[in-house]
């Protein structure tokens, strides 16, 4: 393996701007990136450490929508090794003129619209990555084979099942690794290998692709204008990543990728002493255990108390679990409260969500999608976003949504069918 400093330098532009409505209200609040995940991360935290691990130690990172989560969790790029007095971690907001269009209207215009930024980086290669996918990777080994290939642009690509080749851009190469054809999301493929939505670049050739390109396209993409066109002139060749990879886009996948964690065998590897995620500090005391609770098969972290029963869950710091409750394959995010002889099932509780006395959630026919989100709540999970409060003795079935009012989180005192949703209010903080 060659060092970054050894070979042509390096920085790394994170795209951390971008809206989910398939991950409902886990991401109505805030940026996809600030999405917690495995208890004490968020999503952002696997792509900053991939970066520190890489030898890259100046990152810029773009964002837009509702980012002040994000920036807080990220601050000045401590936990990442990155707040120093030169390179280190920058942080891009749009700057908007008089028009509404000056929002990033793509993943390449986003870019694009930092141009100046980008003209003044003391480099020679730039590594445009996502901060909304998690993954554990040493970018050098994609450096090493961008240098050796000698195209000036290289994107990284995994092997999918060919049911799920829709759902990503898909890459035809050949025996050197140039890619021939590139199908964004197509309906059908002869090609299973998925651009991974990181790419490599000379930083000249990078520039003068976005200004050929962006007069042709005002919501300039990657995967839809920018890869296509490198085909076309056989300029890009494929880093193919051995590794696991997933880019959490629906509930579906941010639910299963969670659970799989408490695999026996889980493919993402989060206990790996001698080199751990990073994240910032969390000063919650230890978690408790009181004499009586029943945990098994779970991820418990730091300021837990647990005093009921847990299966198969996530429980982020600060989560309370009182004698009595029973939670089940369920994932709670910090400081929630699952009051006594509450039951939780196959649900995702935001951030400082109540779940009453004796309430119960998450209970019935998993065959009755949502009525509000059908498209992405169908699959037996029911959500309950941030600070809602459920109130004591109310059921709320499998396939809901249920967000509380603004000044107190408080749903009315009356149970909801599967497939039901109440929502109330504007977004909180």
């Amino acid at each position: 393996m060659v060092a970054i400093s050894d070979m042509r330098r390096v920085l790394a532009v994170i795209l951390a701007g971008g809206a989910s409505e398939r991950l409902s209200v886990l991401a109505a609040e805030r940026a996809k990136p600030a999405v917690p995940f495995g208890g004490k991360y968020r999503i952002i935290d696997f792509t900053l450490t991939n970066c520190i691990r890489s030898g890259i130690d100046e990152v810029y990172i773009l964002t837009q929508y509702i980012s002040r989560s994000l920036v807080r969790h990220i601050g000045i790029g401590k936990p990442w090794d990155m707040d120093r007095m030169t390179g280190g971690l920058h942080v891009l907001h749009p700057h908007l003129g008089y028009q509404a269009a000056d929002w990033y209207r793509g993943t390449a215009d986003a870019i694009f619209q930092n141009i100046s930024v980008l003209k003044k980086l003391d480099c020679e290669n730039v590594l445009i990555l996502s901060g909304d996918h998690v993954y554990l990777m040493d970018y050098r080994d994609f450096i090493t084979f961008h240098e050796e290939k000698g195209k000036p642009a290289s994107v990284g690509v995994i092997s999918v099942p060919k049911g799920m080749t829709s759902e990503f851009g898909i890459a035809t190469v050949d025996k050197g690794g140039v890619i021939k054809k590139f199908e964004e999301k197509p309906k059908e493929s002869c090609g299973t290998l998925a651009s991974m939505g990181i790419y490599l670049f000379n930083k000249e050739y990078l520039i003068s692709v976005l200004k050929r390109l962006e007069a042709r396209h005002s919501d300039l993409d990657f995967g839809k204008h920018v890869i296509p066109y490198l085909v076309s002139k056989g300029m890009i060749s494929a880093f193919r990543f051995p590794g696991y990879w997933l880019d959490i886009g629906t509930l579906k996948s941010y639910y299963r990728a969670s659970l799989e964690l408490l695999a026996e065998r889980s493919r993402l590897k989060l206990y790996r002493w001698s080199s751990p995620v990073l994240t910032a500090p969390d000063d919650s005391p230890p978690f408790v255990v009181t004499r009586g609770a029943n945990i098994a098969n779970s991820l418990i972290c730091n300021g837990c108390l647990v005093r009921g029963e847990v299966q198969s869950s996530i429980l982020s710091p600060g989560v309370r679990i009182e004698k009595g409750a029973r939670v089940e394959n369920s994932i709670l995010f910090h400081e929630c409260t699952i009051e006594a002889g509450a039951e939780v099932r196959n649900a995702i509780i935001d951030k400082r969500g109540v779940i009453g006395p004796r309430a119960s959630v998450g209970f019935g026919n998993a065959g009755v999608a949502s009525e509000l989100q059908p498209a992405y709540l169908d699959f037996g999970i029911t959500l309950i976003g941030k600070g809602t409060v459920i109130p004591a003795g109310v059921r709320i079935g499998t396939n809901c949504l249920v967000s509380g009012t603004l000044d107190r989180g408080l749903v009315p005192k009356r149970n909801l069918p599967d497939g039901g949703y109440f929502i109330a209010g504007e977004p909180r903080t």
